[in-house]
């Protein structure tokens, strides 16, 4: 199956060509740097899109070691780099508003980097030789603590690497509350979770009260309709630290909260909605969480199951049709589609047949080596872990050309206590195809699939170890 990150790169391009401004005046960019050591060698503009990183252009320096990048449009602001013949990175620099300056690298004493016509990077390179201090500091006070076996001394210097931590973020807090430009918006990106600094002589009386306000203020002065929030390597981080510590695990909350951000971001061209939504759909397309697939459902019939947008390849919006069709009839909380199956003897055997507490529906193929060493399994929970549990196993030979091999396989590995079946070819009554297409009904791309369904035929586990099962049941 096509995996959504093929994509990326297409709507990477399209959306790194647009600019920050337009209009007839815009007199676009002009960046240029100058070393000794760039003398006649080729070298690389390249801009943060997200977690990735694209090429823009390429020049070669003059005999002088002067390099120049030209746009006619201004790209966004953010963090850019300049990479060298090898694609590694010579010098970070902020693209900035104007986006008319000179830089002049020193590799080797950075504070001695020469910048012209631009104070944010100026500001940008202050901090970075301030952070590196900093972070040199706190690499020689955790060094001590590993060298020391004094517990008094190892919370002194705990504390010490504290104090270090706050002056950066003091540093950071200073700037943001003095500029409005992208290095603010970085430093905002990078905020620490617990940050009380907005609070004015006001105490929170309860930890829900200060967690209600560290949510409300996590994305304050953040809006995500702001392409710069893709030009930095911090938003996709934050984002998913958002969700992992302020929303609850629930289908509805997340869901929820995923509608509002993509909500705000979703003006014409915006993108950071293209990038936002691509992303929450790939989280969600397969989750790490059994009963998440439904978020992916619930972003899909809300942005695009009835739109189209023209940066969308259509490719892609096949591989979320195609996904949706095979997760809409199996989420969890909702009834097992029927399955038409004739038994290994050739008589009718229907899931709707069965009545047990419990049942546990198996998709399996004789001659698959996954099936082979996971079947066997199932056997012993079935006969060790499942015992005190009224259950059936209902087992779906998928393959129906290698009969030889599925009564072999079941009577070497003493199946015989399970409800063999195997697809009709002939389903009479009035269906339709949809209804007798389980490979789709149950979302079988491979094999083994295994469900665990209550006596209502409610799924109530699916995408996880049958190993849990009995916490299921129980």
């Amino acid at each position: 199956m096509m995996n959504i990150s093929i994509i990326w790169k297409f709507i990477i391009l399209c959306s790194l060509t647009s600019c920050a401004k337009s209009g007839s005046e815009d007199p676009g960019c002009l960046v240029e740097f100058q070393s000794d050591a760039y003398k006649n060698k080729p070298f690389y503009l390249a801009s943060h899109f997200g977690k990735y990183q694209t090429l823009l252009d390429s020049v070669v320096a003059d005999s002088e070691g002067k390099l120049i990048f030209k746009n006619k449009k201004k790209y966004v602001s953010g963090i850019y780099m300049l990479l060298n013949d090898s694609k590694e990175i010579e010098i970070e620099f902020l693209m900035d508003d104007e986006q008319q300056f000179k830089i002049e690298p020193n590799s080797k004493t950075p504070s001695k980097t020469k910048i012209y016509n631009s104070q944010e990077n100026i500001d940008f390179r202050d901090f970075t030789i301030f952070l590196k201090s900093k972070r040199s500091q706190i690499e020689l006070l955790q060094e001590s603590i590993k060298n020391t076996d004094s517990q008094r001394e190892k919370l002194d210097f705990e504390n010490k690497i504290k104090s270090v931590e706050k002056e950066i973020e003091k540093y950071k807090q200073n700037y943001r509350l003095s500029r409005a430009n992208t290095l603010a918006l970085l430093f905002k990106l990078t905020q620490p979770i617990e940050d009380f600094s907005s609070l004015k002589n006001q105490k929170l009386a309860t930890k829900k009260d200060s967690l209600l306000f560290l949510k409300n203020n996590y994305f304050k002065g953040i809006n995500f309709n702001d392409s710069r929030l893709l030009r930095n390597p911090f938003f996709e981080q934050k984002l998913s630290t958002y969700f992992d510590v302020f929303v609850p695990k629930t289908v509805d909350s997340i869901t929820e909260e995923i509608t509002r951000i993509l909500d705000e971001a979703n003006t014409l061209d915006s993108d950071t909605f293209k990038y936002m939504s691509l992303y929450f759909m790939d989280l969600y397309i397969t989750p790490k969480q059994m009963g998440q697939d439904r978020i992916f459902l619930n972003l899909y019939e809300t942005y695009f199951k009835n739109q189209s947008y023209e940066w969308l390849p259509l490719a892609q919006k096949e591989l979320f049709n195609s996904k949706a069709r095979l997760l809409e009839n199996n989420q969890i909380g909702s009834k097992a589609k029927e399955l038409f199956m004739n038994s290994i003897d050739n008589n009718p055997l229907y899931l709707y047949d069965l009545s047990a507490d419990y049942v546990i529906l198996v998709f399996w193929d004789p001659t698959c080596g996954h099936c082979q060493t996971e079947i066997p399994r199932i056997n012993r929970l079935h006969k060790n872990d499942w015992e005190n549990f009224n259950h059936s196993i209902y087992a779906v030979n998928i393959n129906t050309d290698v009969k030889t091999e599925w009564e072999k396989f079941i009577s070497t590995h003493d199946l015989n206590s399970w409800n063999h079946v195997s697809p009709a070819k002939v389903v009479r009554g009035n269906y339709t195809q949809q209804d007798v297409d389980y490979q789709t009904l149950y979302n079988i791309e491979q094999t083994p699939v295994f469900y665990l369904l209550d006596k209502d035929k409610i799924i109530i586990g699916k995408d996880i170890d049958p190993q849990e099962y009995s916490k299921l049941m129980k």
